[in-house]
């Protein structure tokens, strides 16, 4: 009878072994298969000075109102002319130096952006914290390709203005949409 049990016995103790190689066969790919993975995603990460920061566009500060506008030539322009376009919008008599540097800074990027003067001060309805830019002459619009007024800016504010004009007019080319 002995000799019945140890024979019994004696096939259970491989199924315990095949299990376990089969087990430890399959830790190692998965094991293997994560390396590569993470060997994969490094290669793709970007360079460590490479910066993390998201860049989000421009809040909508509403559609474009209706203005009457013209184009550097002093030829009238209606708002429908605008669409698909990136425009800046001054409201000025003329377009100055600080409207060319910025036109030309973007264009230099690969970023068009054409310039229009408003020349309407009349009933024009404007958010009221506009009006006293608009009335003074220093107030500049950034208005993306849908009409939507994206960027309110003070131009008398030299180059600090100037730079956020066209880091706001990149990302409108670049960053995803809201």
């Amino acid at each position: 009878m002995s000799a019945l049990s140890s024979s019994s016995a004696q096939p259970r103790s491989w199924v315990f072994v095949v299990l376990g190689a089969a087990g430890l066969t399959v830790s190692a790919l998965a094991c293997a298969a994560l390396v590569l993975v993470l060997d994969f995603a490094w290669s793709e990460a970007p360079p460590s000075n490479a910066s993390w920061e998201l860049e989000v566009p421009p809040p909508v500060y509403g559609p474009l109102p209706s203005l009457t506008l013209r184009d550097e030539r002093g030829q009238p322009l209606e708002t429908g002319q605008l669409q698909g376009q990136l425009t800046l919008i001054r409201f000025a008599l003329e377009v100055d130096a600080f409207l060319r540097q910025v036109r030309e800074q973007l264009e230099a990027d690969g970023v068009p952006v054409q310039v229009v003067i408003a020349t309407s001060r009349d009933s024009t309805v404007l958010h009221p914290d506009w009006q006293p830019l608009r009335d003074s002459g220093r107030l500049l619009l950034l208005v993306d390709q849908r009409l939507q007024v994206r960027g309110v800016y003070d131009s008398s504010q030299g180059l600090s203005t100037s730079e956020r004009v066209i880091e706001d007019a990149r990302c409108l080319r670049s960053c995803p949409p809201l």
